[in-house]
């Protein structure tokens, strides 16, 4: 199938404008590609049209959202065009970009009455309507998941949460091939599957360490299993720590347990330690309930005997902690249930009463803390391993309980 015309978008890149201005200008990428099926004619490089090619010394919200959502669709464009019309796009302010994205809800919702919108194709269409359609159905799917009780998400209804689910998108369509079809086609895909561990460790982060384990009892019954965890090492905060003026910036500083992400990644991302030392983020990223504590596991170099990481500024909250700072103290062999989407409040509290009732049905393992039931509640962990921007058919997220083998 020819690449055709697909969405008619162009490579451009969004800039900020002036201070006196509310709009966003957009600058023309390099020249010199062809798109296949318009034969010879000479496009930007990643366009597939030569509409709206000529520069223009600025744009209003919608066209800005128009521009943004039909580059980003688009599967011709070229990566490097894409990447940089979105870090474009982060720049501006969070105010201005709530604008351009409240646009694209609108641009997406308007595409609803369209036959080429009204359903999935079973291979892309050169139609700006059929990639909106494509863009409605994933919000619509992604609107349809608990997402949790977060400021970004409660904050302004569902206008807060679409606008969200909209740059969680464009997130994703800056890099890799196919555009908002094939989004939308992995997305049915990735849905239709058993969520399974394989499929779980497809979802996680490649290039990220992550604490090592062996599987010591398998394919529980409930879609469970029980690690044996080897030594890691961890920073940990308070998760309802006030966002800081004077700490590392963050594009959302309304994300649940802000202050806490702010000063983890300012000690680990950010050399806001005593050696000034930027070290490489991790996964998974820790959270206790019970104990209100966040916890960002460092590289693999501090977590043998005798090892010390930096140690934290005073004024940081931050703690180091041996163990997995706590999470092995009881047990090294953590019963863990794994889940998929957004891990919010309801959604977790559930994966953790299930991940109970399978461990006290269990005739192998049992809670290492004994039979307390409150105790058994207080001591399970959540383990998310994806960044915030990660839409829900492609996360991994885990409840975790230290257990024991029975006699």
């Amino acid at each position: 199938m020819p690449c055709a015309l697909l969405i008619f978008a162009t490579a451009t890149s969004f800039t900020r404008s002036s201070p006196a201005s509310s709009h966003i200008s957009l600058q023309p990428h390099r020249r010199g590609s062809v798109c296949p099926g318009l034969g010879a004619a000479r496009l930007p490089r990643g366009a597939c049209s030569m509409t709206d090619v000529e520069a223009k010394p600025s744009m209003t919200d919608a066209a800005a959202a128009r521009s943004l959502l039909l580059l980003l669709a688009n599967r011709c464009a070229a990566e490097e065009a894409k990447e940089a019309a979105l870090r474009d796009f982060m720049s501006v302010p969070p105010e201005q970009r709530d604008r351009v994205l409240d646009e694209a809800v609108s641009l997406i919702a308007s595409s609803s009455d369209s036959l080429l919108a009204s359903r999935r194709w079973p291979f892309p269409l050169p139609s700006r309507r059929a990639a909106l359609g494509s863009y409605a159905r994933l919000l619509d799917s992604m609107m349809r998941e608990e997402p949790g009780g977060g400021a970004r998400f409660t904050d302004g209804g569902d206008s807060a949460k679409r606008r969200r689910f909209v740059g969680v998108l464009l997130r994703q369509l800056r890099r890799g091939k196919g555009g908002v079809w094939a989004l939308e086609r992995e997305a049915a895909r990735r849905r239709r599957q058993e969520t399974s561990m394989a499929e779980m460790l497809r979802r996680t982060p490649d290039e990220l360490e992550t604490p090592a384990y062996a599987v010591v009892a398998a394919d529980r019954p409930g879609g469970w299993e029980v690690r044996e965890y080897s030594e890691f090492s961890v920073a940990s905060t308070r998760r309802d720590r006030a966002v800081a003026a004077s700490g590392v910036p963050i594009q959302q500083p309304s994300l649940p347990a802000a202050g806490g992400f702010q000063a983890l990644a300012g000690y680990v991302l950010g050399g806001r330690n005593a050696e000034e030392e930027k070290m490489a983020m991790t996964t998974p990223v820790l959270s206790s309930a019970a104990t209100g504590q966040m916890s960002f596991v460092l590289p693999s170099k501090y977590w043998g005997e005798g090892a010390e990481p930096p140690a934290p500024l005073p004024e940081s909250g931050v703690q180091l902690g041996r163990n997995g700072g706590g999470a092995l103290e009881q047990s090294s062999a953590l019963a863990c249930l794994w889940f998929g989407g957004f891990a919010g409040g309801d959604e977790v509290a559930r994966r953790k009463e299930q991940l109970l009732e399978a461990v006290r049905g269990d005739g192998e393992w049992d809670a290492a803390c004994g039979d307390d039931e409150d105790a058994q509640a207080a001591s399970i962990l959540l383990m998310q391993y994806n960044d915030p921007f990660t839409p829900p058919w492609q996360r991994r997220n885990e409840v975790a309980l230290p257990v024991r083998r029975l006699a």
